[in-house]
């Protein structure tokens, strides 16, 4: 395909189709780019319109898509995708790449990076395919562009980012040392120039965005190439770098002021961003090189330690403190916050914390922990708009990369090594906050301040299938518990359930965290509260409910449960009742948690849910029953957790109902069950066909002899090959064939068209390594069950 304007013009328009909002014009576009892919030259043109200022923005972002979706998939050959790009075409792209990248829009750059990055996995140094790729990049790093210089540094970071995840081996090392003996000299003049240059334009912001622009891009590859061992060259250098990097850290307020937080604007500012970098640079370098051990006398036993990082560590511990202390809570900032919070963890962790002195903690408490873990507006919006995002956030551990997070993990690194002092001075600003809620009943962010606080200083080791093991030993839990948590907890009515829920969440978050220290005593108290909590609207609260409902049915005393079979039973029917009515919630039409609580209940109430067993089924296979036409519909499934815990919920059904034989609840459940399982495998919802086969295999080991006529009309569906294509589906269906062996060995053998089906199964499974065990353990039933009954 040859870069003819009559070609450009072609693939424009089918780039422009791509766009259409008319399906059929919409695919008709995309087959005919996905036939060109395999004609030689394709790649080479879509590079060339990328940098051709003639075709509209919308056309060159797709080809640049294109094109970078191209190299990923077919720059090497692979057994997902059956075409490879031929050597002309690499050719030909690997000498304009590197151009490209420094004359694209800044738009299409991230584009043609990734694709370089992929091209540089492959070819860069691996046998030396691509030699030229440095020296050909390095000459630009001397430009007096700074456009070209950016450029260019961005396409060494495409190029040393994969440094980050590899696995540390001499190839890779090699490979490092060879960048740096061409990158090296030109990153750290780059660096040292930025700096003069900064220092010379003070009140000039358009050209601090510049320079501040290159130095995030040189601290993100001196991140890059210092990730696996410090090489010599930084070694060598570390105190201009270090120099450097405090300059940065600790910019002039003039310089500062030049960039202000607006509240309206989320994006992180150049400035701040550059800062961010710098700060996971730091970071690196304090969780790998305070110290580094010298091994090259391998005939010596002693271990010698060189200092690397330490003497700086003071310095950065000041710097890093202070810009934390004066840095903005406003949302767009906190990536900055959330590296330079994880610096200071680091260094209190370690084993030169010593660097921190009590001004110090002081200053941290009061002007960074309480501060990043003080509710925002946006975190408030998002608990009304996005209830499930934050629960991802604050509920599963999905607040690791969040302010109000590594904040916690600040708490705990502080008590690492100054607990009690750390937990005096949280204790202050605790009673401090407790006291303006008490003067003024309104202000709930203190008290939800508090008991984060609270949480974050009193967990010492926790897990999370296991909550907290062990607590500071410096707080009072239980007093804690009954004077702040628990008394609010007591004035909830289900006249008032809908009051405050972000506070009422945060009293549930506490129960739920320290439920194993909690007293049994409590555990009485609180359940008839957590029943009420589950009538609330609002989906935060009514999960978070459930949540401790389920954990705390899990905690035991030694061996024994601590909410015992007698604990659940009264409490049984209304608990369920209060939980299906929590999926009439829009939010929580399919909520993960409130089905995992149900399934809890059951399995730990054991028999006494027999007489719940009628409605439990009939709202489980309702439920089940709107997915299946959502699926027919088109409707993919929000949240396949809620339909695991769905089957597991009628499993823990059918184990009590049915667990004493009683062939009539079996029959019951038989009919309730076996019909959705049919239209399941007819209508092939894949999503549920094995927890389907599951409940039937469960159903059918309980059924006595002879087996109803039903199972035998479904199985043959159940041994058509494309079921057992699946490998999701092959454990569950080998224990339902088994079951029908087992237990119907007679009939099977009386129907030898079945029966021949079946030994036709077993020798297609023993064709395959991954699927022989099948084989053999449906074979070792039909031995063990049907030849002596024959």
């Amino acid at each position: 395909m040859e870069p003819t304007p009559e070609n450009m013009q072609h693939l424009s328009g089918f780039l422009g189709q791509t766009l259409s909002p008319d399906p059929a014009t919409r695919k008709g576009a995309e087959a005919q780019l996905t036939a060109a892919k395999v004609q030689p030259g394709y790649a080479p043109l879509l590079l060339k319109m990328i940098l051709q200022d003639g075709f509209p923005a919308e056309i060159r972002l797709q080809a640049a898509i294109q094109f970078k979706n191209l190299i990923n998939q077919h720059w090497t050959a692979s057994e997902t995708h059956d075409y490879c790009m031929s050597d002309g075409d690499k050719a030909s792209i690997k000498s304009e790449i590197v151009g490209a990248m420094l004359t694209a829009p800044e738009k299409l750059q991230p584009f043609l990076s990734e694709a370089l990055g992929t091209m540089s996995n492959a070819d860069f140094p691996l046998d030396q395919k691509w030699p030229e790729l440095m020296p050909q990049l390095m000459q630009h790093m001397d430009s007096s562009d700074p456009n070209v210089v950016q450029a260019t540094l961005r396409t060494t970071q495409a190029i040393t980012r994969k440094y980050r995840n590899a696995s540390h081996t001499d190839e890779l090392w090699n490979e490092i040392n060879m960048v740096l003996t061409l990158s090296h000299d030109r990153l750290l003049n780059t660096h040292k120039n930025c700096l003069s240059a900064m220092a010379a334009n003070a009140a000039n912001k358009q050209v601090l965005d510049t320079i501040f622009s290159t130095l995030e891009l040189v601290a993100r590859v001196f991140y890059d190439l210092n990730y696996q061992d410090i090489p010599a060259a930084f070694d060598d250098n570390l105190d201009v770098w270090m120099e450097g990097f405090r300059q940065l850290i600790c910019l002039p307020d003039a310089v500062k002021a030049l960039f202000p937080t607006s509240g309206d604007d989320d994006k992180l500012s150049i400035m701040h961003a550059m800062q961010r970098s710098v700060c996971e640079a730091l970071l690196l370098y304090a969780d790998k090189y305070i110290v580094i051990v010298d091994d090259t006398d391998n005939r010596s036993a002693r271990v010698d330690e060189r200092p690397v990082f330490q003497k700086h560590l003071g310095t950065f511990v000041e710097a890093v403190w202070g810009l934390l202390t004066h840095l903005g809570v406003q949302p767009q900032l906190d990536k900055l916050a959330v590296s330079a919070i994880r610096f200071l963890s680091s260094v209190l962790k370690g084993t030169h914390y010593s660097f921190f002195q009590p001004a110090h903690l002081e200053s941290i408490v009061a002007n960074v922990v309480v501060p990043g873990l003080r509710i925002r507006e946006s975190d408030e919006e998002d608990f009304e708009d996005n209830p499930l995002e934050y629960m991802q956030r604050d509920l599963e551990g999905g607040a690791s990369d969040t302010r109000r997070g590594v904040t916690c993990s600040l708490v705990n690194a502080m008590c690492s090594h100054f607990e009690e002092a750390a937990t005096q001075l949280c204790n202050k600003q605790m009673d401090a906050l407790m006291g303006l809620y008490a003067a003024n009943g309104t202000d709930w962010q203190s008290k939800d301040t508090a008991l984060y606080l609270f949480i974050a200083l009193a967990t010492k080791a926790e897990t999370k299938a296991r909550g907290v093991l062990s607590t500071n030993p410096h707080v009072n839990l239980i007093d804690f518990f009954q004077r702040h948590v628990l008394a609010d907890l007591q004035t909830v009515t289900a006249a008032n359930v809908s009051k405050n829920p972000i506070l009422m969440a945060d009293l549930l978050k506490f129960v739920l965290t320290f439920r194993n220290q909690l007293p049994k005593e409590a555990y009485g108290v609180v359940f008839p509260i957590l029943n009420i909590l589950l009538s609330s609207p609002d989906c935060i609260v009514h999960t978070y409910a459930a949540c401790c409902v389920e954990r705390m049915l899990t905690v035991k005393d030694g061996t024994v449960p601590r909410v015992t079979k007698a604990d659940i039973q009264p409490m049984l029917q209304p608990l369920l009742t209060n939980l299906f009515g929590c999926f009439e919630h829009e939010a929580s039409k399919e909520n993960p948690h409130i089905m995992k609580c149900v399934m809890r209940l059951v399995t730990a109430a054991e028999g006494d849910a027999a007489p719940a067993a009628p409605m439990l089924v009939s709202k489980l296979t309702s439920i089940l029953s709107d997915l299946c036409k959502g699926f027919q519909h088109g409707i993919a499934p929000k949240n396949p957790a809620f339909h695991h815990f769905i089957f597991e919920s009628l499993a823990a059904v059918i184990k009590c109902v049915c667990a004493g034989g009683d062939q009539h609840a079996v029959a019951t459940m038989e009919a309730t069950m076996i019909p959705p399982f049919q239209m399941v495998i007819e209508q092939d919802v894949t999503e549920f066909q094995p927890y389907f086969v599951q409940i039937v295999a469960q159903l059918l080991e309980r059924r006595a002899q002879p087996v109803p006529e039903v199972y035998f009309t479904i199985l043959p569906m159940l041994l058509q090959q494309p079921l057992w294509a699946a490998k999701s589906n092959q454990p569950a269906l080998t224990r339902l064939v088994r079951a029908y062996v087992e237990r119907g060995g007679a009939q099977v053998v009386a129907n030898q068209g079945l029966f021949h089906q079946i030994l036709g199964l077993v020798q297609t499974l023993m064709m395959a390594k991954m699927t022989d065990h099948y084989a053999f353990s449906i074979l070792s039933s039909i031995i063990c069950h049907v030849l002596p009954a024959k």
